[in-house]
């Protein structure tokens, strides 16, 4: 039996994007017209006075908190109140956008090229901010499964994957199976360079890059870490890596449009000019004073009044797979900003309508603390048609005669869920974004990254620190024996072996 032909498909229209991105056609990104043609938006339609039990948000609620929202950007524009680390103000992610120069892009995609055009593998090695913005950017704008095609498929890309995010034998040996036979590139991402899951990873592949390279695995290793001291810093001085500064005044979480996201969207081929373009675009619309124009002031406010009103949970669901990677990038973002002094709402990111078979009863009548805002792609790269059947036993023909295909359907899995949690009294927001573009995903995220920093002054603390990360990080070093950790272990296993253990 002959293999299938895909009879009735157009070519794949992102593999056509990724191959024009490599052969050096660009969106116009700095034509006012294409800017405003993918503007994101943000729509509160369904926010306010929900018909249920529960405590609705209003307009009003909205008008009350303005003052202290506009009291917080103004200082925050300033570089006021609590928002530093160290001493540092943390907040060189807001004028960035401003600041980056073409001539460092160019340098970032000279160092992307000289890696990509000599390796067959790209392994981005990060956790947490040093992770989730590479990947959800990769996800949104490349093909799905990326890795399954030709290398002319990708653009001229190189496989990439990603380790040092978590601590499972199985994946990691698995990953490396993705690997055998090929000449690897890694960039290791850390700023101290002792991060437990990052520097365990790199230390396992430097190991098999040095027993197959000798030497020469050097000029496979690029290091981004801090631009001074710190362990990776030393180890890239003794073995002669090229290195990558993280600046001071940028966290982890804020760092997608540094080097340590810069140079990973490189290598996939990504446009990074049009990245930095949309993170400009949308610095210059949230810097304006005016309230009711602002859409991070907006979003800050509706999310405090929200909390206000006793929502502790934010749904973020999506209509995109690609964009799903966005909705987890939010995840780290809000929850590790905001967590501080019992403070905050726990971020849930959803794939609808997958979700909705799953938890969707949930949402619609379960307890009435959830928020919901979705992401919602309007314009998605491919067109999938539905075939007029004769019979009809599905009873999917009535879609056909309306001239109805997937792109048109997948819309209303946001719009329909929105009106009937609505009416089943969520409260919900609806980020639109025109179609999947470097500058749109710029947009979006500097968007997020501008409210949740208001966010921060809204519930009087500082969201640029993670002190409670810090706890885990304690307990599991006193549990392995860390040298400096030796009393603090005994202290815990001690306390451990007191207690009363109930297994079933």
């Amino acid at each position: 039996m002959e293999g299938m032909n895909l009879i009735g498909f157009e070519e794949n229209k992102t593999i056509q994007l990724q191959k024009e991105r490599a052969s050096g056609k660009k969106n116009p990104f700095n034509e006012a017209s294409w800017q405003s043609s993918n503007r994101i938006s943000l729509d509160l339609t369904y926010l306010f006075d929900t018909p249920g039990d529960s405590l609705s948000i209003t307009l009003e609620d909205i008008k009350d908190i303005a003052p202290q929202v506009m009291k917080a950007h103004r200082m925050l524009k300033k570089d006021q109140g609590d928002i530093c680390d160290d001493g540092i103000p943390m907040t060189g992610w807001q004028n960035l956008p401003e600041e980056i120069t073409l001539t460092h892009l160019e340098e970032i995609k000279s160092a992307a090229q000289s890696l990509s055009g000599r390796i067959d593998v790209f392994v981005s090695l990060g956790i947490g901010g040093s992770y989730l913005g590479i990947e959800a950017t990769c996800t949104a704008l490349t093909h799905t499964y990326f890795n399954r095609l030709s290398r002319d498929e990708r653009g001229n890309a190189p496989e990439i994957y990603f380790l040092g995010q978590n601590m499972d034998p199985d994946y990691v040996r698995d990953t490396f199976d993705m690997l055998r036979g090929k000449v690897v590139g890694v960039n290791v991402i850390s700023k101290s360079g002792t991060t437990t899951e990052t520097a365990i990873a790199f230390r396992i592949l430097r190991n098999v890059l040095e027993k197959n390279w000798g030497h020469d695995a050097k000029d496979l290793i690029y290091v981004t870490t801090d631009a001074t001291r710190g362990a990776l810093r030393n180890l890239s001085k003794e073995k002669g890596y090229k290195t990558f500064p993280i600046p001071d005044n940028i966290g982890g979480r804020f760092s997608v449009l540094t080097d340590v996201g810069l140079l990973g969207l490189a290598i996939a081929n990504i446009d990074i000019d049009e990245f930095a373009a949309g993170f400009k675009y949308m610095r210059n619309i949230t810097m304006a004073d005016n309230f009711w124009e602002n859409p991070s002031l907006l979003h800050a406010a509706a999310r405090y009044a929200a909390w206000l009103k006793g929502k502790k949970i934010e749904i973020v669901a999506t209509n995109s797979v690609p964009l799903y990677g966005v909705a987890k990038w939010m995840e780290q973002l809000f929850p590790e900003s905001e967590g501080h002094s019992g403070h905050g709402m726990w971020v849930s990111p959803s794939l609808y309508s997958e979700k909705l078979h799953a938890n969707g009863q949930m949402v619609q009548q379960g307890e009435r603390n959830i928020l919901e805002t979705f992401i919602m792609l309007q314009e998605h790269d491919n067109t999938v048609t539905i075939p007029h059947d004769k019979d009809n036993s599905d009873g999917l023909n009535y879609l056909v005669n309306k001239g109805q295909d997937m792109n048109s359907i997948n819309r209303k899995v946001i719009e329909g869920p929105a009106y009937a949690h609505y009416l089943g009294d969520v409260p919900n927001m609806i980020i639109e974004i025109p179609r999947k573009n470097a500058f749109s995903l710029g947009e979006t995220y500097y968007m997020m990254e501008k409210s949740v920093a208001i966010s921060g002054y809204l519930l009087e603390h500082n969201p640029f620190i993670q002190p409670g990360v810090e706890d885990y990080k304690k307990a599991m070093f006193a549990l392995l024996d860390k040298p400096g950790f030796k009393e603090k272990g005994k202290e815990i296993k001690d306390q451990i072996s007191k207690m009363k253990r109930m297994r079933i």
